[in-house]
């Protein structure tokens, strides 16, 4: 299953990026998905809720921006 894969690699990027800027908490990540990466953006909320419980990401606002490429990237994220 490659796209939990991505959606597991793009959620520890996430995690190492916060900790490095010294985030107490990441409240808003962007993402570009593209149609064809076979995620469905449902799960991909689920899973970032589920696995970020008592992390800095724990109830952060997933903003998803639809492309028609096989991609998904992050774009960027909001902290404090």
């Amino acid at each position: 299953m490659h796209e939990l894969r991505l959606v597991r690699e793009v959620f520890e990027d996430l995690l190492r990026r916060g900790e490095t800027e010294g985030l107490q908490r990441i409240t808003r990540v962007y993402l570009r998905m593209g149609e064809f990466t076979e995620i469905d953006p449902e799960v991909l909320r689920y899973f970032f809720a589920e696995k970020s419980r008592g992390t800095i990401l724990e109830g952060a606002e997933i903003i998803i921006e639809h492309s028609p490429l096989r991609e998904l990237r992050l774009l960027s994220f909001e902290g404090e």
